[in-house]
C-alpha cells in the first residue's frame, strides 16, 4: 500500500475523529442524536435514551457480553502468533512488530487520552471510544498493513474481509452487552484507523533503500573495430 495513500486515510480518519471527539464533550452525545432522529421519525422520544436504557440489560447482554470476551484477548492472541509465525517464515518479521507496536499505541491513546478528555459515560463507566472494537481493529488492520508485501491478491482481499468480519462481530457484541453505544464503536473505528495508518505511512517513509555494494566498478567492455 503507497505511502500517500496511508497518509490520506490517517488525515481523514484523525480529523473525523477530533470533529466527533468534540461533538460528544460538548453534549452530543449517542443519546441526543437519538432523541433527534427518532423526533425526526415521529416516534415519541420519551421511549428512548438513558432512561430505556438505564432499566437494565436484556438477558442477551450476557451472552453477547462473553462473545466479546472471547474476541478480545484470545483471539488477539491467536492472531497475533499467527502473524509473528508467519511474517518470521516470510522474513518480515520486523514489519509486523512494528505493526503490533501501532496497535498498541491505538489502544492507549484510546483508554488513556481520548475517554479522559471526552469523559462520556454509559452505565456510569467511561465509554466513548470502545476500547474493545479499537485494539481489534487496530490488530486487524495493522497485521494486514504489516503482511500486505508477502500476501497475493486474493490473499489480501480473503484476510482483509476477515479482519473486518472480526472488527464487526466485536463492535455488535459490545453494543448488544450494553457496553457501549453505537457512537462509541464508530469513534474507536475512526481513531484505530487513523492511528495504525499513520503510523504505517511514517514507518513507509522512514524506510531507507540499500545501497550499492561498495567496490570495484564493473569494466565495460565494448567490441573492437
Amino acid at each position: 500500500m503507497s505511502r500517500s495513500r496511508l497518509a490520506v486515510i490517517a488525515l481523514v480518519s484523525l480529523g473525523a475523529t477530533a470533529v466527533l471527539c468534540f461533538a460528544v464533550s460538548r453534549g452530543f452525545n449517542a443519546f441526543r442524536l437519538e432523541r433527534h432522529a427518532t423526533s425526526i421519525l415521529g416516534r415519541p422520544t420519551h421511549d428512548f435514551g438513558p432512561p430505556f436504557w438505564g432499566a437494565g440489560r436484556p438477558p442477551s447482554a450476557e451472552l453477547w457480553g462473553r462473545l466479546a470476551d472471547v474476541l478480545a484477548t484470545p483471539v488477539i492472541a491467536v492472531v497475533l502468533v499467527a502473524c509473528l509465525i508467519f511474517g518470521a517464515f516470510k522474513r518480515v518479521l520486523w514489519r509486523v512488530v512494528t505493526g503490533i507496536g501501532f496497535a498498541a499505541l491505538a489502544f492507549v491513546i484510546n483508554d488513556d487520552v481520548v475517554k479522559p478528555l471526552v469523559h462520556q459515560k454509559f452505565y456510569g463507566e467511561l465509554s466513548f471510544p470502545s476500547g474493545n472494537v479499537t485494539i481489534v481493529c487496530a490488530t486487524a488492520l495493522a497485521m494486514w498493513i504489516a503482511l500486505y508485501p508477502v500476501l497475493g491478491r486474493w490473499s489480501r482481499i480473503i484476510t482483509f474481509m476477515i479482519g473486518a468480519g472480526w472488527t464487526l462481530v466485536m463492535s455488535l457484541a459490545v453494543v448488544g452487552a450494553f457496553w457501549h453505544t453505537p457512537l462509541d464503536v464508530i469513534g474507536a473505528l475512526l481513531l484505530s484507523v487513523g492511528v495504525v495508518t499513520a503510523g504505517a505511512a511514517v514507518f513507509e517513509a522512514n524506510k531507507t533503500t540499500p545501497a550499492p555494494p561498495v567496490g570495484r566498478q564493473p569494466v565495460r567492455v565494448t567490441a573492437g573495430v
